[in-house]
């Protein structure tokens, strides 16, 4: 008897699992992929900032204003991320609404 209890207990874990995955509404996921094209962007920025910090024919002044941008991206992405997490749909839903202005 305690082992029927003990499989229903596991497969009852696994279910709640499933059911966790689900959960997440479709804002939420679409804030996910949002979240990754923004790293990938950020990845590309920081190279081209090396880049032009090493060639040295770009001004102080433009390499400044790339270096504000990704910093105030990274703190954007950082805030999806948060709401990501938390399962937060109505900020999600803010969030892909600047998202589709921007672009």
């Amino acid at each position: 008897m305690k082992l029927w209890k003990i499989i229903l207990g596991f497969i009852g874990a696994v279910g709640a699992l499933f059911a966790v995955n689900k959960a997440k509404s479709e804002e939420v996921k679409k804030l996910k992929k949002v979240i990754d094209a923004n790293k990938k962007e950020e990845k590309k920025v920081e190279k081209q900032i090396k880049e032009l910090e090493t060639a040295k024919k770009s001004s102080k002044r433009e390499i400044g204003n790339m270096k504000r941008k990704l910093t105030i991206s990274k703190k954007k992405t950082k805030q999806m991320e948060e709401v990501y997490d938390n399962d937060e749909v109505e900020s999600a839903e803010d969030f892909l609404r600047k998202f589709a202005k921007s672009k």
